[in-house]
């Protein structure tokens, strides 16, 4: 088996989740892998890495997890690929949420530079309507004190999934290290 980390949006492969996944695979003397992939901040080009990532890795054994954003390219892909994943605060409907994010970022874990502009919001709705649950392939974790994000649309959209909802916690998904166990089998 292997696993892979999908970041968050201003996030990367070092992140704090990718790390304690990768930590806990091998404190455990898991010989599964892992891979974080470093994909574009950018959604277009997120999403055409993604593919490539995702069409390479047809006919293996993985499961994603996804944070966030991550999250949300974790449903989309799982979608086309039709793989299981695991949805840590996931992004719902992407397009609301970046409407306010326009202009220019910096992503603090990998230091890139780039400019959301409003096109871009398009291109999220397009990417979100192309996405088919196959609700048995999902596993969702929320927590009601994400800060972000609604996780009341995710409760919404991924009615019908597997999902565990805690309370408190926060957009980072405190306690994450927690669900590993349940993650990693």
């Amino acid at each position: 088996m292997q696993y892979i980390y999908l970041h968050g949006f201003l996030s990367g492969p070092t992140a704090f989740k990718a790390t304690l996944i990768k930590n806990y695979l091998q404190d455990h003397q898991i010989n599964d892998s892992f891979e974080a992939p470093d994909y574009p901040d950018l959604p277009l080009e997120a999403y055409n890495y993604l593919d490539a990532y995702f069409k390479a890795k047809q006919g293996q054994d993985f499961l994603v997890i996804g944070s966030s954003m991550g999250g949300f390219f974790a449903t989309l892909f799982h979608s086309i690929y039709n793989f299981k994943a695991v949805l840590l605060n996931p992004c719902v409907h992407p397009q609301e949420y970046f409407r306010d994010l326009i202009g220019d970022h910096e992503n603090p874990v990998t230091g890139r530079k780039f400019t959301l502009i409003e096109p871009m919001i398009e291109t999220l709705k397009s990417l979100d309507e192309k996405i088919v649950l196959n609700k048995e392939s999902l596993m969702v974790y929320l927590q009601d004190g994400d800060e972000v994000l609604d996780y009341l649309k995710a409760v919404k959209f991924y009615k019908g999934c597997h999902i565990d909802i805690q309370g408190g916690g926060d957009h980072g998904m405190t306690n994450f290290a927690t669900y590993l166990p349940q993650i990693i089998k």
